[in-house]
């Protein structure tokens, strides 16, 4: 039976409202400095999955305290004046809740009341319960509409009597970059489960990051475990809990799918495998490897956000969506205009000699300066011809993008004429992200520079 490092976890944390008795809280500054505050609190996961500490304070200096916690009132957007907070549970099990914006609620007798809110909570594990190989658990608190067989239960009669009862559960296991990622549900359905060794591809601690990525994409909403276990493969593990990413999508208008991810099947899992590969093998301009989210990953969080809201906000979101696509897709070379830069050059020299209005030779000059590039719209055109686009969704990103960019207003109800152009919006900024992908799985693969 394989160990699963956050099997207790699950029921421990996962459980809705949970308290968290600590006899030792401490509240810290700057590195390597001595707690500002030590005494005992709590810290409470709420119903709402959103976390936060109440602790019972006292100072180890009355008057540097006092000035440190007015200093993080003045500048609560500078990190250097805020705080720490860590804390040890009746258990044993060592917290750390990261930085937080104290807050006081007065003091007695030299103790005060303090609070904060916990964006993540972490604690190390080591030895018995702690999977042995190098990996990351994922548990995500909420149903994804993951194409996953079913969980069977199976049970043997022998008349009135049963002999032999068993439960299996429902797994997707992906190959990809040197490991397989497998994905499972919990037996009352109510968590799923993502697990993956690391290998030279996927190291430590990206892959805890990069397996989630493709699900926002496919599924059309903001996507990220409740739970995650790094485990380094030496009977030591790194447990993170944080509130829950969202809610399901109501809509497929973020989804790249475009259709049911229940009914996609092989479709979901090759386009999560290609996703993948593109987020894993994607390099910064130094060779890294990227920890942050990847920018198609980062436009679709903005498209699930802006799906929320009104037409207008929805197609502004979507216009420059794939405008930013466009930018990726294409190099500064490739995007060269077929014009003869010399001719552009000789222009520019003419307009500069003319004596008039500086402000309107100015304008001018910008002008012409654009001819050195082909603009999006012309860019889009050869992707029409190549099959990729078609014509009627690029006149709806040009018609849509031109008016509401300038403030014109779109119907807030649904409308025959109106809602096609939306619709070919939507497809288009969802073909774009596929060209996307291709183009960036058909590049070679960059020698990987390891992050230390």
């Amino acid at each position: 039976m394989t160990v699963r490092t956050l099997s207790p976890w699950v029921d421990r944390l996962l459980r809705g409202q949970v308290t968290l008795e600590c006899p030792h809280m401490e509240i810290l500054g700057r590195d390597h400095e001595p707690p500002l505050f030590t005494g005992p609190g709590h810290i409470k996961i709420g119903a709402n999955t959103h976390m936060h500490f109440v602790m019972h304070g006292t100072p180890r200096d009355g008057q540097e305290a006092w000035r440190r916690y007015l200093a993080a009132q003045r500048h609560p957007h500078d990190i250097r004046h805020q705080f720490r907070m860590n804390a040890t549970g009746y258990d044993g099990t060592d917290w750390s809740g990261g930085w937080t914006q104290l807050k006081s609620a007065g003091s007695a007798k030299n103790v005060w009341r303090l609070s904060g809110q916990i964006h993540a909570l972490h604690t190390a594990v080591e030895g018995r319960g702690v999977a042995e190989r190098s990996g990351v658990e994922l548990v995500y608190d909420r149903s994804l509409r993951l194409p996953i067989p079913m969980n069977m239960v199976k049970t043997v009669h022998r008349g009135d009597e049963e002999v032999l009862w068993s439960r299996s559960a429902g797994t997707k296991t992906i190959g990809i970059l040197g490991t397989q990622v497998e994905f499972f549900q919990s037996a009352e359905r109510e968590h799923v489960w993502v697990v993956a060794d690391t290998s030279p591809d996927l190291p430590h601690p990206l892959l805890e990051n990069w397996l989630s990525e493709p699900l926002n994409l496919l599924l059309g909403e903001v996507v990220s475990p409740r739970l995650k276990c790094r485990n380094f493969g030496n009977g030591r593990a790194f447990i993170s809990l944080r509130p829950s990413s969202g809610h399901v999508a109501d809509s497929l208008v973020a989804c790249i799918l475009r259709e049911d991810p229940f009914g996609a099947d092989e479709r979901f899992w090759g386009m999560y495998r290609d996703i993948l590969t593109m987020v894993a093998t994607a390099k910064d301009a130094k060779g890294h490897q990227n920890f942050e989210a990847h920018p198609l990953t980062r436009y679709y969080w903005e498209i699930i956000q802006a799906s929320k809201g009104t037409n207008w906000v929805l197609c502004m979101t979507l216009a420059s969506t794939v405008e930013g696509i466009v930018n990726m897709l294409f190099s500064e070379a490739e995007r060269k205009a077929d014009w003869v830069e010399s001719d552009i050059d000789s222009l520019k020299q003419l307009v500069g000699g003319w004596k008039g209005n500086t402000n309107m030779r100015s304008r001018v000059m910008d002008y012409l300066n654009g001819f050195k590039k082909k603009g999006i719209a012309k860019t889009l055109k050869s992707l029409v011809d190549q099959g990729i686009i078609t014509t009627d969704q690029v006149d709806a990103w040009s018609r849509i993008r031109n008016s509401s960019m300038h403030g014109a207003m779109l119907l807030p109800w649904s409308d025959e004429d109106q809602d096609g152009r939306i619709n070919n919006l939507i497809e288009l900024t969802h073909r774009l992200s596929e060209a996307y992908i291709k183009c960036e799985l058909a590049k070679p693969v960059a020698k990987v520079i390891p992050i230390v």
